[in-house]
């Protein structure tokens, strides 16, 4: 706050009084209404419980008019209160109202903005461990398969700056697992780091099955170059029966006498003559070759030649039937029901893993394919199924494979309870791992549902990540709030990707911010993840849009990064970036230090 404020007439400064009187009576209003969710707290997050009712009273009013009108006397306005509002409130009220004394002390007992602070650094190093030595944000790297979790990966990460593991239960199983998060330890320890590791559950992420079947076809490429000059040839066996990979089942009396030179000859699925010679044979099956690449499919017709002379004319054997890949475009409709079959055999069909859900969907709603790359809305509902319409899709036609994910952004579903894999997975965190994550966090039942196995399994300092990534989880906000303040430690994760494929990339800019406040009003600490320098985790190069979205994301207390060939690369400069922005700013807050610009450097 200015030390004293620009002029302003007497009607002017009883209208901010009155203002600032009414926002002080409905953040106690709210604090009243949820005096139970408050008294539920744990002791020592009950603060924590009452500045979030301060803050939700505070967010349900109008004052941005309010905001300009103080910042035009030069007082400090509400924008950077999250986590004191109360204190806030008190402070201006006296400065308008000339009481300078209590305007800059604080008062008996009251949860100011250095003890706001601390109790954020406290819960943050309960979840995430000692703070690292010269920065203040965390940083988490996500953890690759089990046979790339060398002790050299984890030597890398570790000196490059990464503070945290976090191994996604989805892949892989819990004999995996103990590799990745014992190596990692290992490696940490012998570097005098805390080294925790956090297991994210799988969580009920919905997919979609195609169950109508066709004929696999098998796409054999040649090897070129950038001029599209064939370095290799395409190599292949012949074999009695398909079983997988590069192979071409031919009649099985042809492998006993094949010879080395001798070629097959055919028309391709694609519709072009190819020739395959012959390199090494032998009663097991034969290796040939070609100079171009290869569609296969079963019953294509095969010309056996030796020398130029045909020896014998046959059929290549079938392959394995696999899910139908559907082509859709806008106007297409898809039906929805738990079989997967239609009565129409050309409709476009997918088995709903959870058909109870579907009870729960209204026409008019949208639904999100493959990730949000087709989006459909649903037309009606009836006994084979709900059928939808596609809307707008990536490109045209979008190509949509068995096993994709589906989001009903618009519709009321609560899953209510933790899936096989997330109970293995939540086994596994609570011997080996130092905290479990919580993905798709629909409602505050979600988060009492880990809450309590924490609790029965007796693990003290055992955490908790709730990842906030859907429309749900927007809708439920403060329940599962109040909900995650009956837990210790436990903090938050603003998982990016799937939130902007159901609330949409436009409004996700603005809610990334308001998950930032609200965590910063219940003093949780906050994880900023999905696609942190992705590019150059993969590639090793980064894009500008993503060095300035690094430069974002330590406004939280720890940032994630994805796993790639080049993810020590990217922690490094992620490192770098922290290292800078830091002192610039921390929180909202610009810090002000001094520019070499302003220097003329």
């Amino acid at each position: 706050m200015s030390a004293e404020p620009a002029s302003a007439s007497a009607p002017e400064l009883a209208g901010l009084q009155a203002s600032l009187a009414a926002l002080a009576r409905a953040v106690e209003d709210e604090e009243s209404r949820e005096r139970a969710r408050i008294g539920a707290a744990l002791p020592r997050h009950r603060a924590s419980a009452i500045n979030l009712a301060h803050y939700l009273g505070l967010r349900k009013q109008d004052v941005h008019r309010l905001q300009l009108d103080l910042a035009g006397l030069g007082l400090s306005s509400l924008g950077r209160c999250e986590g004191h509002v109360r204190d806030t409130l008190r402070r201006l009220c006296a400065w308008l109202e000339g009481r300078r004394a209590e305007a800059v002390a604080p008062a008996d007992g009251a949860l100011d903005w250095a003890k706001s602070e601390a109790m954020l650094h406290a819960n943050t190093r309960a979840l995430f461990g000692p703070k690292p030595p010269d920065r203040h944000v965390y940083i988490m790297v996500t953890a690759p398969d089990a046979a790339q979790a060398t002790p050299a990966w984890a030597d890398e990460l570790i000196e490059a700056g990464a503070d945290l593991l976090r191994i996604n239960a989805a892949h892989e199983s819990p004999r995996e697992w103990e590799v990745i998060a014992a190596t990692f330890k290992a490696r940490a320890q012998a570097h005098g780091r805390a080294g925790r590791v956090i297991v994210d559950l799988p969580g009920p992420k919905l997919r979609t099955e195609i169950r109508q079947l066709e004929e696999a076809v098998l796409h054999l490429p040649r090897r070129k170059d950038r001029l599209g000059r064939t370095l290799a040839p395409t190599r292949l066996q012949l074999v009695a029966g398909y079983r997988e990979g590069a192979q071409l089942a031919v009649p099985p009396a042809w492998l006993e006498k094949l010879r080395a030179r001798d070629e097959i000859v055919f028309t391709d699925a694609g519709g072009r003559g190819r020739r395959l010679a012959v390199r090494a044979a032998g009663a097991r099956g034969a290796v040939a070759e070609c100079a171009r690449s290869l569609y296969l499919t079963g019953g294509l017709a095969l010309e056996w030649r030796r020398e130029g002379k045909v020896k014998a004319r046959g059929r290549s054997g079938a392959l394995p039937r696999v899910p139908r890949t559907l082509m859709l475009a806008a106007g297409d409709c898809v039906l929805l029901n738990d079989s997967g079959i239609g009565t129409d055999a050309a409709q476009a069909v997918l088995a709903f893993p959870e058909p109870g859900l579907l009870a729960h969907v209204r026409a008019g709603e949208r639904v999100l394919l493959d990730d949000g790359r087709i989006l459909a809305a649903i037309e009606s509902a009836g006994p084979e199924g709900v059928l939808c319409r596609v809307q707008r899709t990536l490109k045209t036609p979008a190509r949509l494979r068995s096993g994709k994910g589906i989001a009903f952004p618009d519709s009321e579903l609560a899953l209510g309870r933790l899936g096989p894999q997330d109970e293995q997975a939540l086994a596994f965190a609570l011997e080996r791992a130092d905290a479990v994550g919580v993905s798709f966090v629909n409602s505050a039942l979600d988060v009492a549902l880990v809450g309590e196995r924490i609790r029965r399994a007796g693990r003290s300092g055992f955490g908790m990540l709730l990842k906030l990534e859907t429309r749900a989880a927007t809708r439920n906000l403060a329940a599962i709030l109040y909900e995650a303040l009956k837990h210790d430690p436990v903090g938050l994760m603003i998982a990016r990707g799937d939130l902007a494929v159901e609330l949409s990339f436009e409004r996700l800019a603005e809610m990334q911010e308001e998950l930032l406040w609200f965590g910063e009003a219940c003093h949780l600490p906050v994880v900023w993840a999905t696609q942190v320098l992705d590019t150059v985790a993969r590639t090793g190069l980064p894009t500008r849009a993503e060095v300035t979205d690094a430069a974002m994301s330590m406004r939280a207390e720890c940032v994630m990064l994805n796993k790639g060939p080049h993810v020590g690369a990217a922690t490094r400069m992620l490192v770098d970036i922290i290292h800078k922005m830091e002192a610039h700013q921390y929180k909202k807050r610009s810090l002000y230090r001094s520019l070499a610009l302003a220097r003329g450097g």
